[in-house]
């Protein structure tokens, strides 16, 4: 199958399981993710993203891990699915990119490492990878489950 058809069908599947936990779906999308195979973002746009977005996002990580299970099983493929409700995930990386260059410096700045709050592997990543691009600095994901947390030292 097509990459269209198949985003096609993944945006029905998306805006069906909304529909039937009574989100009405305003505006939605389907891009192939640029420099990733096999992974999609699905953006969506409701008029109260609260409740599918949940404390911390966990709601949308619960709702994106159904619908990659429900896309997996009727497409057959093993497809990464991404899903974004109103900007949510463009906004937290926006704030997780400034929160950890302040951090770095701090570090940088006194030398002692920080810990930074749990976080899922999602928002993990990115952090990672600003960092990288910070001279000086190190990170690494230490705990377990949902206790996975980054901790930034001095390289």
């Amino acid at each position: 199958m097509d990459n269209k058809k198949r985003n096609e069908k993944i945006l029905k599947f998306t805006c069906e399981l909304l529909e039937k936990m009574n989100f009405d779906v305003e505006k939605a999308f389907v891009e192939d993710m640029e420099g990733e195979e096999n992974q999609v973002l699905v953006g969506i746009t409701v008029a109260n993203p609260a409740g599918l977005i949940g404390f911390r996002g966990r709601n949308l990580a619960s709702i994106q891990f159904v619908l990659s299970l429900i896309i997996r099983s009727q497409i057959g493929e093993g497809i990464r699915v991404l899903l974004d409700v109103n900007n949510y995930r463009g906004e937290q990386k926006v704030r997780l990119e400034g929160m950890v260059k302040s951090l770095a410096e701090k570090v940088l700045s006194n030398g002692k490492e920080v810990s930074m709050a749990n976080m899922s592997s999602y928002e993990r990543r990115i952090c990672h990878m600003v960092l990288v691009g910070i001279e000086g600095v190190t990170s690494e994901s230490e705990g377990e489950g949902e206790e996975r947390h980054i901790v930034i030292k001095k390289a």
